[in-house]
């Protein structure tokens, strides 16, 4: 059997698992997260030749620091459980990008991976019309502990979908178009079905953001062609602007009963940023409780604390409530400041630009409008999860797993061919 259709068929099951493990967590007693880990490194010993590159030693220097910063706080062994997504993230992402797949093989992984996303909304549909109830730890099939990646991963879709549709032509049949809009509409499910207030902020920002980043780099030839999509985009959302506020009525937003049924839009939405500003900036007992309150003291106690901001508190030590109370923190903590908390400042900055620089690194392909656009709103929806919500890209693997497999069309030679027969339907 040939090498590449091996590395295919172990990426299959390692995104099945990575997008059903919360059914098998809920559902049966079969142990999902250790045989995708087992399935992560057994692909990465078969193909350890091809993570010797620039990435590679990159990423062993930012190791290096994280694991000096560990010796110190005597947090080795949680050092090496706190970055092993990372790791695993890394080895699938420069094992496949530099796989050849040939364009069938390649199209049907799409097409897989479509489906796992869409299964998502189909778990979301089950959960709040069958069983009847929204649990915010259950994100679709993916999850049942954390709650934060039904937001996240509503970003990294809508992103990379509205992208798509955007810089589509007419060559693109209308059964892939309906996909691609199921795909945003099971995200949107999941959002809602866990009770993520969020969603109703950051959605509307990635619709407006993909217009805007899609307006500055299409080519002047397709600018009617965007402006028609942008008006059904328009016409659509105040269709839907209803539902919207019917799911913001309906989710936990501290709106008073009188706001809720007076049907007052303007009221709903009023209430709901109100809120929103008073859940960030959230203090009990002098201690912050939401994300940006969280995010300020984590930093400023780094830069008053010259052992802190070299080295940390200790991996995992975020975890540990006498050591969040010394930070007057209890919740809120996202990617950056847990890394903050357990290496330190320096540790915690190299690991985002490493992050960041796998988004933005390409072969020194040819760069065109939808590379370079797709590229930023994945920057975006790294920026966003990473330093305002969660750790979710550090982890585990649901949005980074998205990232194996789109970030080498984008970024490497070795699928140029693949790319070439893609670009028919996106110039």
């Amino acid at each position: 059997m040939p090498v590449n259709r091996v590395k295919l068929y172990f990426l299959y099951a390692i995104l099945f698992l990575v997008f059903t493990q919360g059914f098998w967590e809920r559902y049966t007693p079969i142990p999902a997260q250790p045989i995708l880990e087992i399935l992560i490194i057994g692909i990465t010993l078969l193909s350890y030749k091809n993570i010797l590159n620039p990435l590679c030693y990159k990423l062993l220097f930012v190791l290096s620091v994280g694991f000096i910063c560990s010796i110190y706080t005597a947090s080795s062994i949680a050092y090496f459980k706190s970055i092993r997504f990372v790791l695993y993230f890394f080895f699938l992402y420069d094992i496949y990008r530099s796989t050849h797949f040939e364009i069938y093989q390649y199209l049907r992984l799409l097409k897989f991976l479509m489906g796992l996303v869409i299964l998502q909304g189909v778990a979301s549909i089950i959960q709040i019309f069958i069983i009847g109830e929204r649990i915010e730890g259950y994100v679709g099939y993916m999850s049942s502990l954390g709650g934060s990646t039904a937001t996240t991963f509503l970003v990294l879709v809508l992103s990379i979908c509205m992208v798509i549709l955007l810089y589509s032509n007419n060559k693109l049949s209308r059964k892939y178009i309906y996909e691609i809009l199921l795909c945003i509409a099971s995200a949107i499910l999941v959002g809602y079905s866990s009770g993520k207030r969020t969603i109703y902020f950051i959605a509307p920002v990635t619709l407006v953001l993909s217009v805007f980043f899609t307006r500055i780099y299409i080519r002047r030839d397709r600018l009617m062609e965007l402006r028609k999509k942008v008006r059904y985009i328009v016409i659509g959302t105040v269709i839907l602007f209803p539902i919207y506020i019917i799911g913001a009525t309906s989710t936990q937003f501290k709106l008073n009963d009188r706001i809720k049924t007076s049907g007052d839009r303007m009221e709903i939405l009023s209430g709901m940023i109100e809120y929103a500003m008073f859940y960030e900036n959230s203090e009990h007992n002098g201690s912050s409780t939401g994300r940006s309150g969280t995010t300020k003291n984590i930093v400023k106690s780094a830069l008053n604390d010259a052992k802190y901001f070299f080295v940390g508190s200790g991996f995992g030590s975020y975890k540990d409530e006498e050591a969040t109370k010394e930070r007057n923190v209890i919740y809120g903590i996202v990617g950056f400041t847990r890394d903050v908390f357990s290496g330190g400042m320096i540790f915690a900055v190299l690991m985002s630009l490493w992050l960041i620089k796998v988004i933005l690194y390409h072969d020194k392909t040819e760069q065109d409008p939808f590379s370079i656009t797709l590229r930023y709103m994945i920057l975006f929806s790294f920026l966003f999860t990473h330093f305002a919500y969660s750790a979710d890209y550090v982890t585990h693997l649901k949005l980074t797993s998205l990232l194996i497999v789109i970030l080498p069309i984008i970024n490497t030679k070795e699928y140029e061919h693949i790319k070439e027969h893609l670009w028919a339907y996106l110039k």
